[in-house]
């Protein structure tokens, strides 16, 4: 895993920190060689590749609601191997057109810290990058998925958490918390920290999204990762969905964020190949990358 200080020496402005491959089982099943490609076109010149990485076995036997969340979370820990072969093959292939940055989105869950380290120790030393990110919520019957479905997520967290608030405010607490968590080879950004919001546009426009406890614990967050050096994820995937249309974080938070001095790192999040510079524009219009 690439230190803070090779990070910070990375251009940001010409760097992609957040993309998906066709080892997504929520992807579209293109290959990778021809997102590089994308991102070649696009003007990128460092290209981080962030893979879903597995879930822990016993996440299986402990997530709930929509099956379609919990069965194309991640990869296969079978494809691991063909995952990493492939990668530094593009990596050598694309060398001298484009740097690539193998590594992994790494989901965070607070039960299953000691398998997640025990990973990191078995592949931190196989990766240039990483993002730490929290896409499910523990409820009173199992993990709830935050971001599969509107439905998946009414009948699941919001249920367990009784208002939009009280679900922003129990991820809020899960993504400092693993921003506490400190272990060899963790991830140093942190992924689109305001998911949660994915669904605020088909809720009725009085829906109260954020409190004085929500803006407290969202600057808290900040704060922390400031004080570390750490990086986060300016992810533009939500500005092109009907169901959000706006950036996680938000463009409120993006400012206080630069205010802390934060960097942010453009994530595209593509899932696709024609999403591979979705939003670049925004995030370089915006001086994201000072």
């Amino acid at each position: 895993m690439l230190s803070n200080n090779d990070f910070n020496r990375i251009d940001r402005k010409t760097w992609n920190g957040h993309t998906h491959t066709e080892f997504c089982p929520h992807g579209s099943g293109e290959d990778t060689e021809d997102f590089i490609k994308a991102a070649i076109q696009a003007g990128f010149k460092t290209y981080s590749v962030t893979e879903h990485f597995p879930m822990p076995p016993d996440f299986y036997e402990h997530a709930v609601g929509s099956r379609h969340a919990i069965y194309t979370a991640a990869m296969s820990d079978r494809e691991l191997p063909e995952y990493l072969r492939k990668m530094n093959r593009l990596k050598e292939k694309y060398a001298d057109k484009i740097r690539l940055l193998i590594g992994f989105e790494i989901d965070y869950f607070s039960q299953y810290q000691r398998w997640t380290a025990q990973m990191l120790d078995v592949y931190g030393s196989a990766i240039d990058d990483a993002i730490l990110s929290v896409h499910f919520l523990p409820t009173v019957n199992g993990l709830r998925a935050i971001d599969d479905s509107d439905l998946d997520f009414r009948t699941g967290v919001l249920a367990a958490y009784g208002t939009p608030i009280g679900v922003a405010n129990a991820y809020l607490k899960t993504v400092a918390e693993a921003i506490d968590w400190q272990v060899t080879n963790k991830p140093q950004r942190y992924g689109h920290i305001m998911l949660y919001r994915k669904w605020r546009n088909l809720f009725d426009g009085r829906t109260v999204w954020e409190d004085y406890a929500t803006r407290d614990l969202l600057k808290h967050i900040l704060q922390k990762i400031a004080a570390r050096h750490e990086f986060l994820d300016c992810n533009m995937a939500g500005l092109f969905r009907t169901s959000q249309t706006e950036s996680s974080p938000n463009f409120t938070w993006l400012a206080q964020a630069q205010q802390f001095g934060i960097p942010l790192v453009y994530g595209a999040d593509a899932h696709r190949v024609d999403d591979v510079a979705q939003g670049y524009n925004t995030y370089l219009e915006n001086g994201y990358d000072k």
